[in-house]
């Protein structure tokens, strides 16, 4: 009994054991749980809240995305030529990280090469030192800056963008002798460029180092002209390598699409070669604009501003001048310095700037075309009115008469008269009995307290410019009237000007102007398109009817009589506007043409011509500082080229068709009986040299273009001289002089400038230099001017 209950105390203790091994497992669970909670959270973070990150970490790793540029819209002109356009280049990119598998691979291959492994050796190592220094030889940057960028933890590393084809070929070179496939790659790009460098430039506007647009049409219409960027995404292995044959997906890019504007590159080219030739002429100091407009639409036909730039690099500046201050403060302050950087920073943007929709200027007599129509409409004045000048006026209130530009008065005259003398005293009366009330209302009507809102950046809003309705119609608003009625004291933007300016000469209709006609796709499908809107009538067809026939007589012995041109009846306004700094002065002509149908309206300006000293009226090239003088000259030459190009067919008076030009017909081989007829037939005169009976040569040759009325050399049984002959100088010479001197010289002369010839009529220009030596019979065109103060046309 004693033993059986010793064996039953031995059994095992299954329930201790259980609890132990319960006990453990819970204990392993619990270890476990806290063991792999760490774990937990890491793969949370990385599978859930930065999902996105590790994503692109192995995508990154996994393979290659390259973009691939769209290529940006082409810029039009009128005509279809193009004004911006892009072409293929290239950005230069490294990877540090495949070159680090580049240099560990070339390693490897060199072991190999020494051990015997390998019969060839690797060529040379690509050392980032190498490396560096071979890609700053090629893209013209410092070792040390790529040497920097070479360290970089990545696997996109931008060197250089938008490089040329040739560069781009010794980049190629240099990757595969440096066998830096994996590492090196020169990916295909859009580069903008612009073929005519600084036309129109603050029109297109540039685009900056990430080819958007930073200014102009480029700016504007970016989004239409950028495109969709594209991209290109292969697959690679551990080492970097490209897998093509495993992965590769192409999304295609989205090319811009074209803006076609309303500029003709040819009158732009016109308007900017007038500016440039009259700012040196004239000794002109802060540049000045011309604007050209389809009155009858509101398109923009040109658009120039002087200074300007070149928009292939629009950073530089281009000003002599302005190139040497800066370079003064360079060497005082030093290149880093603020005064530097605010300098150069102003350069660029007073080139960048365009005058003519930036700036605000008080127009002068310009804007009597203006008061012209409203006093017309109005019907408070009339064809037959007749005002008298005594050369100034005594406004109550003011110390000082209001004088006109004639100081001994231009006495008794009509309207049309008073118009073409560009008389102060008149204009004042004409603005006394149009009222202040009615003033005002048609400086809104024709939009002067408004912007225009043509789609162009950076319009000014003159409204706070001008005299608020209440200030100018009450009791203290009278002086107010009396000088705007002559375009003084208030400001205008040019734009304004010549806007309102073609609403008087298109039948009075207010016209929005616009330089977009059209966005088109690639395929030439029109997007979108501008249509004219006209915005209000002003006047009445007649009443622009009669402003034409009025202005027109400016031109026809008026104070722009210098903006003649032979075949075209031009009208327009003269304008010198003094501003408020001392010898300031401002000149200019607004013009359209033909006066009976204008095709085009004009606004040229020069700001600042330079006065000999203080209170003088002359520059030092003795020209008299007035826009009939110095603007109605280029402007008269700036129509002519217009017409010729827009087609126009001159209309000739009988005294102008007797000076028309002729061309010279074959006389040689003739008998000189028919050879003189023939010549005589075509309007000209025959001198003959020699004693034949058959005409051996002739001066000028046939298809010669020369005056008609002029002499024609026939040469019968001798040769006809082959000597070259000195142009002779005839700046400053009569018409008559200048004549005889050139034929003196055995030369033609062809006249240009005013109509008629009066005692102060001196030639201004020549078309080829004194000292040249050209042929015999060589045709000289010769600009004439009347430079006189009386007829200068100053506004106030």
């Amino acid at each position: 009994m004693a033993i059986e209950k010793k064996k039953n105390n031995q059994q095992p203790d299954r329930r201790g054991n259980r609890t132990i091994l319960g006990r453990t497992i819970a204990l392993m669970v619990l270890f476990g749980i806290v063991i792999f909670i760490p774990l937990l959270m890491k793969l949370y973070d990385i599978q859930i809240v930065n999902h996105e990150h590790y994503e692109e970490l192995a995508i990154d790793q996994q393979t290659r995305d390259v973009a691939v540029a769209a290529n940006r819209g082409t810029i039009y002109d009128s005509k279809g030529t193009p004004l911006a356009q892009s072409a293929t280049a290239y950005d230069i990119i490294v990877s540090p990280r495949d070159l680090n598998t580049v240099q560990e691979n070339y390693r490897k291959k060199a072991e190999d090469y020494a051990s015997g492994k390998r019969k060839e050796p690797p060529g040379p190592e690509p050392t980032d030192e190498a490396v560096a220094a071979k890609l700053a030889e090629i893209l013209g940057m410092d070792k040390d800056t790529i040497l920097l960028r070479l360290q970089k933890d990545t696997s996109y590393v931008k060197l250089a963008g938008k490089v040329e084809d040739e560069v781009n070929d010794q980049i190629l070179a240099f990757k595969l002798e440096y066998s830096l496939s994996n590492a090196l790659y020169s990916t295909p790009t859009s580069k903008r460029y612009y073929p005519y460098n600084s036309l129109a430039a603050q029109v297109i506007g540039f685009v900056n180092s990430e080819n958007q647009g930073a200014y102009g049409m480029e700016a504007i219409y970016n989004d239409e002209l950028a495109g969709e960027t594209g991209r290109v995404v292969t697959a690679k292995n551990g080492k970097g390598t490209e897998m093509l044959s495993r992965y590769e997906n192409y999304y295609d890019a989205t090319n811009g699409n074209n803006l076609n504007l309303t500029i003709d590159a040819s009158i732009q080219y016109y308007c900017e070669r007038i500016l440039d030739k009259g700012i040196e002429m004239f000794d002109v100091q802060n540049g000045g604009f011309a604007i050209a407009m389809d009155p009858k639409t509101g398109a923009i036909l040109a658009w120039a501003n002087s200074p300007t730039y070149d928009l292939n690099s629009p950073s530089a500046v281009n000003s002599e001048k302005t190139l040497a201050e800066l370079e003064t403060i360079k060497n005082t302050y030093g290149a880093d310095s603020d005064e530097y950087k605010e300098a150069l920073g102003n350069a660029r943007l007073s080139q960048w700037r365009n005058k003519a929709i930036n700036d605000t200027y008080e127009p002068g007599s310009t804007f009597k075309s203006i008061v012209l129509a409203a006093a017309l409409e109005e019907g408070v004045v009339s064809e037959s009115d007749h005002f008298n000048c005594t050369g100034s006026v005594t406004v109550p209130g003011l110390t000082k008469p209001i004088r006109c530009s004639r100081r001994d008065g231009h006495g008794d005259q009509d309207l049309a008269k008073a118009v073409a003398n560009s008389c102060n005293p008149a204009f004042m009366a004409i603005g006394e009995r149009l009222g202040a009330e009615k003033f005002y209302d048609y400086m809104e009507d024709f939009g002067f307290l408004d912007k225009t809102g043509i789609d162009m950046q950076g319009e000014q809003d003159t409204s706070v410019l001008i005299w608020p309705r209440e200030n100018f119609t009450g009791p203290y608003g009278y002086t107010s009237l009396l000088t705007a009625s002559f375009g003084q004291r208030f400001q205008v933007t040019p734009i304004q000007l010549i806007t309102a300016a073609s609403a008087v000469v298109n039948g009075g209709h207010l016209m929005k102007p616009y330089v977009l006609q059209s966005i088109t796709d690639a395929d030439g499908n029109v997007l979108k398109s501008t249509e004219s809107t006209e915005v209000r009538q002003v006047i009445s067809e007649e009443t622009s009817e009669r402003c034409r026939k009025i202005l027109e007589g400016v031109v026809d012995g008026g104070t722009g009589h210098n903006a003649y041109q032979a075949g075209y009846h031009i009208g327009g306004k003269t304008g010198s506007s003094e501003t408020l700094e001392d010898d300031h002065t401002i000149v200019s002509f607004l013009g359209f043409a033909p006066a009976e149908d204008p095709q085009v309206v004009i606004l040229l300006a020069y700001d600042n011509p330079k006065p000999t000293g203080p209170n003088s009226n002359y520059t030092a090239g003795g020209w008299y500082i007035s826009g009939g003088v110095m603007a109605a000259r280029m402007a008269g030459e700036l129509l002519g080229n217009i017409l010729d190009h827009l087609g126009i067919e001159k209309q000739y008076t009988a005294e102008e068709l007797s000076r028309a030009d002729v061309l010279v017909p074959n006389a040689v081989g003739l008998p000189a009986a028919d050879a003189q007829k023939a010549v005589e037939a075509q309007g000209l005169t025959v001198r003959t040299v020699g004693s034949g009976e058959t005409v051996t040569g002739q001066i000028p040759v046939q298809g010669a273009s020369i005056p008609g009325g002029s002499q024609v050399v026939l040469y019968l049984g001798e040769e006809k001289p082959t000597d070259q002959v000195e142009v002779p100088n005839v700046q400053g010479k009569t018409p008559a002089a200048a004549k005889q001197a050139l034929v003196d010289a055995g030369l033609y002369l062809k006249a240009g400038g005013v109509a008629d010839y009066t005692e102060n009529t001196r030639a201004a220009g020549q078309s080829i230099a004194a000292g040249t030596l050209v042929e015999r019979g060589t045709v000289v065109e010769v600009q004439f001017t009347d430079n006189t103060a009386s007829t200068a046309g100053a506004g106030f």
